[in-house]
This record gives C-alpha cells, sequence and structure tokens, in this order.
C-alpha cells in the first residue's frame, strides 16, 4: 500500500495507516474517537488486539458510541451524556447506563454474551 495516494485506500486501510502514524513516536497518551468505524468486523478483532499491543506503552483514550464491544476491552469508563459520568472498572451493570442515560440500554455481543433485541420504550 505504501506506493498509494492516501485518497486511494479503504476506509479500513485508512483507519490502520492513521494508527500506525499515531504511534510511530510513541506517545504517552493516544486518544482515538471511533477508530472502528471503517474497520470491517473480520479486521475489527485484530484492530483491539492491536490496541491491547499499543496499551502497554501508551494510554489510549476511545471514545465510541459501540458500547457493546468497548465494554470488552476497557479498564475504566467515562460516560457523557451532557455531563460526564466516571465509572472505574469496566463492570458497568444495565442499570447503571439506564441510571445515568435516562433510557433503557441492554449491552449486545457476540460470543459468550447472551444476544438480545431492544423492545420499545418510551422516555423523555
Amino acid at each position: 500500500l505504501s506506493d498509494r495516494a492516501i485518497g486511494e485506500l479503504s476506509g479500513g486501510q485508512l483507519q490502520r495507516v492513521l494508527l500506525g502514524r499515531s504511534i510511530v513516536s510513541r506517545p504517552q497518551v493516544l486518544i482515538l474517537d471511533e477508530p472502528n468505524s471503517y474497520v470491517d468486523k473480520r479486521f475489527e478483532s485484530h484492530f483491539y488486539k492491536l490496541l491491547d499491543e499499543i496499551n502497554k506503552e501508551s494510554a489510549i483514550i476511545l471514545v465510541s458510541h459501540d458500547i457493546g464491544t468497548v465494554l470488552a476491552m476497557v479498564k475504566n469508563i467515562a460516560c457523557v451524556n451532557e455531563t460526564l459520568h466516571y465509572h472505574p472498572g469496566a463492570d458497568v451493570s444495565e442499570e447503571w447506563l439506564g441510571e445515568k442515560y435516562a433510557c433503557p440500554i441492554e449491552l449486545i455481543g457476540h460470543g459468550d454474551l447472551p444476544h438480545r433485541v431492544l423492545k420499545k420504550h418510551g422516555h423523555e
């Protein structure tokens, strides 16, 4: 891919290039905003394994709306919904999420986690 112009890369290829560029200087903190947006599902688990390796040398702040995936990967959680809600650790209950967001949120995951479909619900 080194011979290609950056505009010729797919979204997933571009995400990988940007991640590589961001870690080449070995930063103390890496801030990633929706880093898996253009990464296909086949590469996503490898992508998070890469982040796990990077996290051995750099702190990572990961911004994401993908709560189910993120909870399986993080050490601590800070949820933002009009205000900042810090939750030490990654063991976040559905009740805690519902309280902070005033809306029932169910965690959806793959593998050993149960699959759920959200029912229609009302909230203000």
